[in-house]
């Protein structure tokens, strides 16, 4: 049975004053498998005005979470939600239709998916078409100009805004439960994927995997990390493997996670 948790809400509520300046504000949001991270931004002044973190009660759904919370009293200027998910496809411009995403992702990973979406990557000329998660429609129902969107693709733009360098480069994403790698190499992406990944070695274990199968030397590798736990053990293991590998740099203040800094970063 879950009981609503007042103390925990009340923690949570986002100040009177920040949503009566919703209007003007980017309100992001990042849904795990057992934490949330939500923050306001202010595009005028570049920075994070309020900021939370929580793992979500078990036995609560994220959208029953964030229903307890004021956050749906406001309509903000702009609204991003991304959400961890394995099962997406990324397919070139010229072959997309968009009455085929289930096809995409069934022949990608073999499921049939009851609810489909996809957003559009200009910048490397593919779309990338992603199931829904199950909160879908209760979410879009409290946020109606919400951008709703898996990680992975913050991650691929993250990773394409760096191809002008001459060497191969990783973007790495880690969460509580989940690992997402975009490559780019010889100015081109070449990888987009996301793993399960409990540990800090598993995330080492994928990073060197994709970097063997695509002939990437982790000597000669850049990898930026972005890391949802705030952790910086996962950071110096890397350092252990790969000769350049540096924490993710953000250009507004450092409240609010490094997720939801991304957002702030690709808007």
């Amino acid at each position: 049975m879950v009981v609503f948790d007042p103390e925990l809400a009340a923690r949570m509520k986002m100040p009177k004053e920040m949503l009566e300046k919703a209007p003007e504000l980017h309100f992001t949001m990042h849904i795990g498998k057992q934490h949330i991270h939500a923050a306001l931004y202010d595009f005028s002044i570049a920075s994070c005005l309020w900021n939370v973190h929580s793992e979500i009660p078990v036995g609560l759904s994220p959208f029953k979470f964030i229903y307890q919370r004021n956050w749906i009293e406001g309509v903000f200027r702009r609204c991003s939600v991304t959400f961890d998910s394995d099962t997406y496809a990324l397919v070139p411009t010229p072959l997309f239709d968009e009455n085929s995403c289930n096809d995409y992702l069934h022949m990608q990973h073999g499921l049939q998916q009851t609810q489909t979406g996809f957003i559009e990557l200009t910048e490397v000329d593919a779309v990338i078409c992603y199931e829904l998660p199950e909160w879908y429609a209760e979410l879009i129902r409290c946020f109606p100009n919400a951008r709703i969107l898996p990680l992975s693709a913050l991650i691929a733009r993250t990773a394409v805004a760096k191809m002008n360098q001459a060497k191969a480069e990783m973007v790495v994403a880690f969460s509580s439960s989940s690992v997402t790698i975009a490559a780019v190499k010889s100015k081109a992406l070449v990888l987009l994927t996301t793993h399960e990944a409990r540990t800090h070695e598993d995330v080492l274990y994928q990073i060197s995997n994709a970097a063997m199968r695509l002939q990437i030397d982790l000597d000669d590798c850049s990898i930026e990390l972005l890391d949802a736990t705030d952790s910086t053990e996962l950071l110096l293991l890397l350092k252990q493997y790969v000769k350049e590998a540096k924490s993710f740099a953000f250009p507004v203040s450092t409240n609010g996670s490094a997720v939801t800094q991304l957002h702030y970063l690709c808007a």
